[in-house]
């Protein structure tokens, strides 16, 4: 059988693509479709109705939808609607857990737990790097900078590269097939790494020319930055003593992307719950540690920021 996949626009979101596609596979099934999705189209999102679609629908670290054929994800403002969560009954198909630092991670054990399946070494050892790169157990900034390894570059291109059907479909099927060590080692892969290496310390120089700090936190506009907002813990590097990020970026026309986290250095010390923050006020979501929202302006954006950061500063 072939199915369409869902998928959260991140490294997360295509890494448990990439492992559905391994577990289809090995039951003679399939991929026709590869649909990144984005936090701000929740409304549109939820008024479609999947069953009625060419194929099964399969979506992973995303909103929960009722009439998904397979359903993922680890994001504790998931449910955007009380009565599908109200009348939410996890199965085989259908599992949440918000305990997992991954959906690629928690993907993995469902399936093994579930259905019996033995994921290859290469995509346990994907859901491990998908733990620190979406959990942010990173030792320092300075290891996301300099991105010695293998998932941390591959993590920087998808975050920097605009989202094809056709590119995801290649990014997602080298996921499940290779080893992130040989991934990098592909002429195409390589060459596009080769590339963001150059814009480093072009960034490195926008981030300390550009960045506002305030009392316990940083704020910055990337959408002039040469690499977009890849860094998302420069911030740290340039003021070590700093709680709360916030980052804003023009991610289109009447799409501007307010982002804020919390150093993953010093967790304890942040007492709000971020994705619910943003969730009631500005229809956002995430973690507790990190979330998100859209705006249809800057002017918006700017004064949800300005608002969050004099709660962010008391």
């Amino acid at each position: 059988m072939k199915y369409d996949i869902y998928f959260h626009n991140d490294f997360d979101g295509r890494a448990s693509a990439a492992v559905m596609l391994a577990f289809l596979r090995s039951r003679g099934g399939d991929i026709a479709r590869y649909v990144a999705m984005t936090y701000g189209s929740e409304k549109e999102w939820l008024r479609q109705d999947l069953a009625k679609k060419r194929n099964p629908a399969i979506v992973v670290d995303f909103i929960y939808h009722p009439r998904a054929a397979w359903w993922f994800d680890h994001h504790p403002t998931t449910f955007r609607n009380r009565k599908w969560e109200k009348a939410f009954k996890p199965d085989k198909f259908h599992c949440y857990d918000a305990s997992y630092k991954s959906a690629c991670h928690l993907i993995c054990d469902s399936l093994k737990k579930n259905f019996g399946w033995k994921p290859p070494a290469h995509l346990k050892e994907l859901a491990r790097w998908l733990d620190v790169i979406d959990g942010a157990g990173y030792r320092s900034p300075r290891e996301t900078i300099e991105m010695k390894s293998a998932a941390l570059q591959i993590n920087a291109l998808t975050e920097t590269t605009r989202c094809t059907e056709t590119g995801d479909r290649f990014f997602v099927r080298l996921l499940a097939d290779r080893p992130l060590s040989q991934i990098v080692k592909v002429p195409r892969v390589a060459r596009a790494i080769r590339a963001l290496r150059k814009k480093v310390r072009e960034s490195m120089r926008f981030y300390k020319k550009n960045i506002r700090s305030f009392k316990k936190t940083t704020f910055i506009d990337v959408t002039e930055d040469p690499l977009r907002g890849l860094f998302r813990f420069a911030p740290y590097y340039f003021y070590p003593k700093s709680l709360y990020g916030f980052s804003l970026k023009k991610k289109k026309e009447g799409v501007w992307y307010l982002g804020v986290g919390v150093a993953p250095w010093r967790r304890a010390a942040n007492r709000l719950d971020l994705g619910l923050l943003l969730r009631r006020r500005y229809r956002g979501g995430g973690h507790k540690d990190v979330a998100a929202t859209e705006f249809k302006t800057k002017g918006d954006a700017m004064r949800a920021f300005e608002k969050l950061n004099a709660l962010l500063n008391r």
